[in-house]
This record gives structure tokens, C-alpha cells and sequence, in this order.
């Protein structure tokens, strides 16, 4: 994949999926790393941020992983500015670090300069704006968000993947127990979520993306009916 993400053509309702190995996508991160010492100290400082995080269990070191090396396959294929995507993708959930679910993209683009200065991993004033541009709007249409800049779209798209196919259901319900919500709370907002208008910015990012609606769609049908004989736990 070090041209850019290749893709099996899908039968009927089959998610894409890209050929690309593990192994492959591992080799081309640590070669950003051994590049760019700056990205390997941002790389190094969040995962002892995240893996301090023990409440984190949904938004943790492997999310920003699994989104990072989405951000490598999305961002080469797309032509995007990887010095940009790289550590704002890495950082996207810094907000989770200082507050709540709500608003963590403007949180944590408000704190980007204070946590770079705590972690001593010095960037310009313009590359601290590009990469809190694209931690402010990593949630996309989500939260009615609009990533401005081409690798804003990027970032936004390697975070939304993950709520689709497999990945989205079960990324969903560490995200629920993350957050402690019963069953009867996840039901209620995966039927909402079904009906977001969720859209990706790059065209790879729906060519990956859009056939696991459905597997995402179904699981939580089939939840549902199988939820429904007991009924409310409440005595």
C-alpha cells in the first residue's frame, strides 16, 4: 500500500476492505516516525497519556492507533499533507484527557499548545493552528462539523470509519460502557445514529466506509429483538 490503499471489489453487501497487511501499514508508520522525531515524541507522550487514562476504555491508545493507520491509507490515497494528518490524528482526543465526551474536538484544539508545551515538542505557530484545525472538527458531520482544510477532511475520515462495519459495532459499546449507559441508552441512541446523516469528506474514506452502514444497521436490529423479551431491568 505505499502508493496508496488498494481495494477488493465486494460482493452484495460485503464491507470493503483494503488488502493492505498489518504488517505493511506498521512498516510505513514507523517509517513517518523514523523521519519525523517530533511525530515519534507526540506518538510517545499520547500513548502515556492514554495508557494513564484507565477510564478511557473506548477512547483509548488502541482507538488512536486503529484511526492512525486509517489516516495512512486515507491521507496517501488522497494526496493529503501527512505532516499535518499524522499528529493531529494522534492528538484528536486529547480533549477526553481534561473533560467530558461533549465538545472534546474544540477542547482538545483549545488545549493543543498547552499540551505540546507539557509533553516539550515544539511546532510553529502555523502548524499548531493546522493540526488544531483538524482536531476541532475530527467529528465531522457527527456533530454538524465542517473540516475546512483538505487534511482536516482526512482526519475527520480516519476517526469516522470507525463507526462502521464491525468496527463500528463494537467500538460503539466500549464507547457505551466508557460512558456507563445501559442497554436501554445504547438501543435508543444507536436507532438515532442509524438516521444521521453521517458523510465522509475524501472519496476513499466512502469507498471504505459506506457498505458497513448496513452491517452496523442490522447488528442493532437484531440487538433490539433480542432485547425485547426482557424488557426493563427495573424492579
Amino acid at each position: 500500500m505505499l502508493a496508496g490503499a488498494r481495494f477488493r471489489v465486494p460482493r452484495s453487501g460485503e464491507q470493503i476492505v483494503i488488502t493492505t497487511s498489518h504488517e505493511e501499514l506498521r512498516e510505513k508508520l514507523q517509517g513517518y516516525l523514523d523521519q519525523d522525531h517530533r511525530l515519534r515524541s507526540v506518538v510517545t507522550y499520547t500513548k502515556q497519556r492514554f495508557d494513564a487514562a484507565k477510564a478511557l476504555t473506548a477512547h483509548n491508545w488502541e482507538h488512536i492507533y486503529r484511526d492512525t493507520l486509517n489516516a495512512i491509507v486515507i491521507g496517501e490515497a488522497e494526496g493529503a499533507d501527512m505532516s499535518v494528518v499524522l499528529p493531529a490524528i494522534v492528538m484528536h482526543d486529547i480533549g477526553y484527557l481534561s473533560g467530558p465526551d461533549k465538545d472534546h474536538g474544540p477542547r482538545g484544539a483549545d488545549k493543543l499548545p498547552e499540551y505540546l508545551r507539557a509533553a516539550e515538542i515544539s511546532y510553529s505557530a502555523d502548524e499548531i493552528a493546522a493540526q488544531a484545525s483538524c482536531i476541532r472538527t475530527h467529528k465531522g458531520s457527527r456533530w454538524d462539523q465542517h473540516p475546512e482544510s483538505f487534511e482536516a477532511k482526512v482526519v475527520a475520515d480516519a476517526d469516522l470509519l470507525e463507526k462502521f462495519g464491525p468496527f463500528g459495532v463494537y467500538q460503539t459499546i466500549r464507547t457505551f460502557g466508557e460512558f456507563e449507559w445501559s442497554l436501554a441508552d445504547l438501543l435508543e441512541r444507536a436507532k438515532v445514529r442509524q438516521t444521521e446523516p453521517l458523510t465522509l469528506e475524501t472519496e476513499t474514506g466512502r469507498r471504505l466506509a459506506e457498505p458497513g452502514r448496513l452491517f452496523v444497521a442490522e447488528f442493532f436490529r437484531e440487538l433490539k429483538t433480542a432485547a425485547e423479551p426482557y424488557g426493563d431491568s427495573s424492579l
